[in-house]
């Protein structure tokens, strides 16, 4: 399995705080049977120290985790904030893609959705990017109407649901959302978005939520959501959504899933 949304590299955001807990998080990894991590530390954070910067602190991981007997594929990412100067910042090299393939992981803020998004998210795929949207569950607009992600899929946005969401642990509220996303073919990739060896809900855990999204769309379109998928990053090739429009109903937040048109 591959980890394509981690906190790994320590003492630096708001993951490890030393090499010893960065090397802990490797071992619980090891045990789930991943094979491959891309470190995306958050942007401000990796801005500050800058590409080169990023490299050399990701080899010291690397020898780390190698030194206790690790064998670990790790990438360098970036989780971007997104905002205006995303596409400026790319195209500069203040910040970087996923493993050097054209993916970009980008976050917003929970609540509101920003008005910029779609323009953003579109503007990076103008300039030849391929934007992932990470753990879309977390945000009130689309828990409201995941149909807003539906729009953005069925443009080629691709988007990253979190393992401990799957399994209940952000709560059953947003367990609904992130299994109605998957059912959907709204997300595509399924990650830890790893930040500690001991958190319940930032452990570098996937098994358990593939056979979690395995009994919502069967085990080979599970699987492929921590292989195939994410190993399309790491090989540069495409990889476009097939999503499906939510039909409307009732939401646990007393709202219509589908109640806006595209």
């Amino acid at each position: 399995m591959i980890e394509m949304h981690s906190h790994i590299i320590p003492n630096l955001d708001d993951g490890p705080p030393d090499m010893e807990t960065s090397v802990a998080m490797g071992r619980v990894a090891a045990g789930e049977g991943t094979t491959a991590f891309i470190a995306t530390s958050h942007s401000a954070e990796s801005g500050a120290v800058g590409h080169e910067g990023m490299q050399a602190r990701l080899e010291e991981v690397r020898e780390a985790w190698r030194a206790a007997g690790l064998d670990i594929r790790l990438e360098l990412g970036v989780e971007i904030f997104l905002d205006f100067d995303t596409l400026e910042h790319l195209k500069s090299g203040r910040l970087w893609t996923l493993a050097g393939s054209q993916y970009v992981l980008v976050e917003l803020s929970y609540s509101p959705w920003p008005a910029y998004a779609e323009r953003a998210l579109f503007d990076l795929q103008l300039a030849g990017y391929m934007p992932i949207l990470a753990h879309p569950e977390r945000y009130t607009a689309i828990q409201e109407d995941p149909n807003l992600l539906y729009r953005l899929a069925d443009r080629g946005i691709l988007a990253q649901v979190t393992s401990a969401a799957l399994l209940g642990g952000h709560g059953q509220k947003i367990k609904k959302v992130a299994d109605t996303l998957v059912e959907h073919g709204l997300v595509q990739f399924i990650s830890s978005d790893a930040h500690s060896p001991t958190s319940e809900r930032r452990m570098p855990l996937l098994r358990e939520a593939v056979r979690a999204a395995a009994a919502l769309i069967g085990e080979e379109a599970a699987v492929a959501m921590t292989t195939a998928n994410p190993a399309r990053i790491l090989a540069r090739a495409p990889l476009y959504p097939e999503p499906e429009r939510v039909e409307a109903k009732r939401s646990l937040f007393g709202g219509l899933f589908g109640k806006r048109e595209a």
